[in-house]
């Protein structure tokens, strides 16, 4: 029970989106299914010979020799056919009110009869080539069509797709017009979610910086965002019934169709394990060739795009299968991303073959391609995606961090005294331009003293030099006590230190320093220290002055007799 709580937990996103795409295909095979009486017998009549303007003009119904036919699978259609007509009695009583037809066309003239009277015309009749692209109908009658006969005359240069016609559908304005808002509806929050995703991969590039990982990676999950809002846009209705273009929206989506692969391809690459990337590099590759190959027909005037769909579907199936072969073998463990890769390939090819099974024989409206709903299933792998890139960000940036912290440690052991833990003299050179450039800018002052302990030699051979050491370790430790941000403390060689001290006169100095001694002379028992002060005089006083004066203050108090404190100003140390 607990693996199934912590699955649920770790898939919800995907769960979500599994629902999410059951609900839309439920939904949209039952509002959308051709929903015409079935009652109403289907006829066609296949039209001999090259279709003439006289034909179109002198239409009679009664001149045809009817077939009945399983309508909406396209009826069968004599080799070399160009021209069809199909027929429809409507009954008295037939179930429907309203004067509207609604039906689409593909790659196909269309001409609308009620009994001979002709009341629509779409395409261009006066070449032979015909209609390119998918074209959506929506004729208004003058009268009702109960108890007569509906008949639709097709032409098409495309054998393939002459006679297929869709989303029949006879009513009223109003439920003809909810028929058009639902589909429409469906393709735009599918458009909506694409491009969403896109504004979501870009602030996310622009937020935590275009690394060269990130910027590949991100760049083919855009680059296949912006492919399907192109699918999407080529495939509707939509757009051609509201732009009108209806071949420059097929020969987008017929681009799309062959494009959309490689790029799968290519994030399939850089995801599955390593034993699999030849599979797909080479799945790529074979996409590639036949794009290439289309493309150069399409531009030799050749009908490459059409031609070559023949080749493409079962290319298209047979690659699908080896990407999600590579996605379900790779260790999930190790490669994550395979686990979300697969449900959004899975849930393409389930969508892409129902809209195959459509247009084979017909079951779900043209008007609306199932495949839309395949951008439902790529978000998983979006967000997962971005989250692993974050976690490798958060690792970085600690790994960075611990690696900063360390290298902040080791030049900080490198600038002090490993014994007394003050700064070793390497760091008086720079601690003198700091603190000078700091009073000349600014208009402070700083001095500087120097001291040592009184007898040391004596210390050492006496005692020890662990006990030396100690002293000094005990020195140093009393100094850091008192000092604070304003203070530099060096171990300048041997017993002998140096303090620096930011906004201190002379004089004050002089009272620190002799502060200091007191407290060193209580702690030491007996061993004391003696001072030398100095104060910088401006900006062309040098180091060399400064330690040179406080070495003649430091000489004065060792004439004194010791463990005093001496100024620069004081006779003697001038």
């Amino acid at each position: 029970m607990q693996r199934l709580f912590a699955f649920l937990r770790g898939n919800v996103l995907t769960l979500l989106c599994v629902s999410l795409l059951i609900g839309a295909t439920t939904t949209t095979w039952r509002l959308l299914a051709t929903p015409l009486d079935p009652q109403i017998q289907a006829e066609y009549a296949v039209l001999q010979g090259d279709l003439q303007y006289k034909d179109i003009i002198g239409f009679r119904a009664d001149n045809f020799d009817w077939q009945a036919y399983d309508y909406p699978a396209p009826p069968p259609m004599p080799e070399g056919s160009t021209a069809v007509c199909l027929s429809w009695r409507i009954p008295l009583a037939a179930r429907f009110a309203g004067n509207y037809i609604l039906f689409s066309t593909t790659n196909q003239d269309a001409i609308v009869y009620v009994d001979d009277a002709l009341v629509y015309m779409h395409g261009n009749w006066d070449s032979a080539e015909g209609e390119r692209g998918r074209a959506f109908h929506y004729v208004h009658l003058d009268q009702s069509l109960a108890g007569k006969r509906l008949t639709i005359l097709l032409h098409s240069a495309y054998p393939e797709w002459l006679g297929s016609i869709d989303y029949v559908r006879l009513g009223s304005a109003a439920v003809l017009l909810r028929s058009l808002s639902l589909a429409d509806a469906i393709y735009i929050s599918s458009l909506s979610v694409a491009a969403a995703l896109i504004v979501f991969l870009i602030m996310d590039l622009t937020w935590r910086g275009a690394k060269a990982g990130r910027r590949r990676m991100q760049f083919y999950l855009i680059t296949y965002l912006a492919s399907f809002i192109l699918w999407t846009t080529g495939t509707s209705s939509f757009f051609p019934r509201i732009y009108g273009m209806p071949a420059v929206w097929w020969e987008l989506h017929l681009i799309m169709l062959y494009t959309m692969p490689i790029i799968c391809a290519r994030i399939t690459q850089e995801i599955v394990a390593p034993q699999f990337v030849l599979s797909t590099r080479v799945t790529k590759i074979v996409f590639i060739a036949l794009f290439t190959l289309s493309t150069i027909m399409e531009i030799a005037q050749c009908d490459g795009y059409m031609r070559l769909l023949y080749l493409l579907y079962p290319l298209l199936l047979i690659g699908s299968l080896i990407l999600i072969y590579t996605l379900i073998r790779s260790n999930w463990v190790r490669h994550p991303a395979c686990r979300y890769g697969a449900f959004a390939m899975t849930a393409t090819v389930i969508f892409g073959g129902i809209d195959a099974l459509h247009w084979e024989y017909h079951q779900l409206s043209a008007m609306l391609s199932t495949t839309v709903f395949s951008i439902y299933a790529s978000i998983p792998f979006i967000f997962h995606t971005i989250r692993e890139q974050m976690l490798e960000d958060a690792a970085l940036a600690q790994e960075n961090a611990d690696l900063v912290r360390e290298l902040k440690i080791s030049q900080d052991e490198a600038q002090r005294d490993f014994l007394t833990g003050a700064y070793n003299r390497h760091q008086l050179g720079e601690g003198f331009a700091e603190f000078s450039a700091l009073s000349y800018e600014r208009g402070f002052k700083f001095s500087f003293a120097i001291f040592d302990v009184d007898h040391f030699k004596t210390v050492n051979d006496t005692k020890g030099h662990l006990a030396g050491d100690r002293i000094l370790r005990l020195i140093a430790d009393t100094v850091h006590e008192e000092i604070d941000r304003r203070h530099l403390f060096i171990r300048y060689g041997g017993d002998e230190f140096v303090l620096l001290a930011l906004h201190y006169d002379l004089a004050t100095m002089v009272v620190f320093c002799d502060h200091l001694r007191g407290i060193l002379e209580q702690r030491l028992d007996g061993v004391t220290l003696s001072f030398g002060v100095s104060t910088w005089h401006g900006k062309k006083d040098r180091l060399r002055a400064l330690i040179d004066r406080a070495d003649r203050a430091l000489y004065l108090s060792k004439e004194k007799g010791r463990n005093v404190v001496s100024a620069e100003n004081e006779e003697g140390a001038a």
